[in-house]
């Protein structure tokens, strides 16, 4: 009895100090465990702030390439907005000075041709001086047929007053005014008014010329009622015309002298 005695104390004092020592292990266990949570989720929570700052890094990021993108795309639009808008401009100017060209150009014809048409149907008997003024430059024919007021043949007779005015640009105009002569049959009825007719406007230049048979030379000036020029000439630069043009209109009826 006490040899058993002892061993079973011994034993029951072996068993409790393990029982002891594992609860003082597992009791560790449990106390390292609740210290090792805590920090997992709190180095979770950093590697979450840590994706979100980057989430919201690359967001700003993709937001200012985005912005980027659309004032670059502006510039372009911008730009090539500006060069259609030139292009047009330019080509509609182009249009408008080739459409005034050929404009000028075909009023200048139809002037040449009326001119020599009427100076060349011009009546024996019509006389012809100039007369010049400061501003105004005139061929006067007498006892003529009215044909420079766009009427045809036979519109009218009298005297026609073809003038070369200055205007206040400092071009030129040529005006035909056509005076018409008093009644034969009943002296005491008034003429009727004159016809102002402006034949063409805008003229850089106008310069007339006139041939002396007789002495063989141009002249600028023509005021021998008895004889007539056997050639007339007209130089005149409509705007717009790099060089003037040089029309020359023959006089059937030269160097015929009144009265004879």
């Amino acid at each position: 009895m006490s040899l058993s005695s002892p061993i079973v104390s011994a034993r029951r004092s072996s068993s409790s100090s393990s029982s002891s020592s594992s609860s003082k292990i597992w009791a560790c266990t449990s106390k390292d465990k609740r210290h090792f949570f805590p920090s997992q989720s709190r180095a979770r929570s950093f590697l979450n702030a840590g994706n979100n700052l980057r989430a919201r890094a690359r967001a700003r990021t993709d937001a200012g390439y985005l912005l980027l993108e659309v004032l670059l795309a502006l510039v372009v639009l911008s730009i090539i907005v500006g060069l259609v808008f030139r292009i047009i401009q330019t080509t509609s100017q182009v249009t408008s000075n080739v459409q005034f060209l050929q404009s000028q150009q075909e009023h200048s014809d139809g002037i040449y041709e009326l001119l020599r048409k009427d100076i060349e149907s011009l009546p024996l008997n019509a006389g012809f001086q100039t007369k010049r003024t400061n501003n105004e430059f005139q061929l006067i024919f007498d006892e003529t047929s009215f044909n420079f007021s766009w009427k045809g043949n036979q519109s009218g007779f009298g005297t026609v007053i073809l003038a070369a005015q200055k205007q206040a640009d400092g071009r030129f105009s040529v005006v035909a005014t056509e005076i018409p002569e008093a009644s034969v049959t009943d002296p005491d009825t008034p003429p009727p008014p004159p016809i102002v007719t402006n034949l063409i406007s805008g003229l850089v230049r106008c310069d007339w010329r006139f041939f002396d048979q007789t002495a063989g030379r141009w002249v600028t000036d023509w005021t021998n009622s008895a004889n007539k020029p056997s050639l007339l000439e007209c130089t005149f630069q409509v705007s717009g015309q790099p060089t003037p043009v040089r029309a020359v209109f023959r006089w059937r009826v030269a160097s015929v002298v009144a009265g004879t």
